[in-house]
């Protein structure tokens, strides 16, 4: 499920994937400039949207991008040694059975 944040320059709104969108992903660099098309629903303040619903028109922000491709870049070697020896332990949110994490990663290592 994929939480986009979408501007036209003087209106920011917050889209969630309702329905799977073909034409947008985690690779779908920030910038692209999208259209909602016809009638939207909105629920909670956020617009659902699905592939019938929006175009990708293409483009992007070359400052986003380049942000975008170094966190990207660092995010595969801060967190590469998780599981291994000596490496962190894994995440556990808050107000769940660490025990249970505990089987799991013990059944996955």
């Amino acid at each position: 499920m994929l939480r986009l944040q979408m501007t036209d320059g003087h209106t920011t709104c917050v889209g969630l994937e309702f329905k799977h969108l073909s034409k947008i992903s985690l690779n779908t660099p920030p910038g692209t400039k999208v259209k909602l098309l016809g009638i939207v629903q909105v629920k909670n303040g956020l617009v659902l949207l699905d592939d019938s619903k929006i175009s990708v028109l293409g483009g992007e922000v070359d400052h986003m991008v380049e942000k975008w491709e170094l966190q990207r870049s660092l995010a595969k070697h801060s967190r590469s040694n998780i599981g291994a020896e000596g490496g962190p332990p894994p995440f556990v949110p808050f107000g769940q059975d660490r025990r249970l994490y505990y089987v799991l990663w013990k059944w996955l290592c």
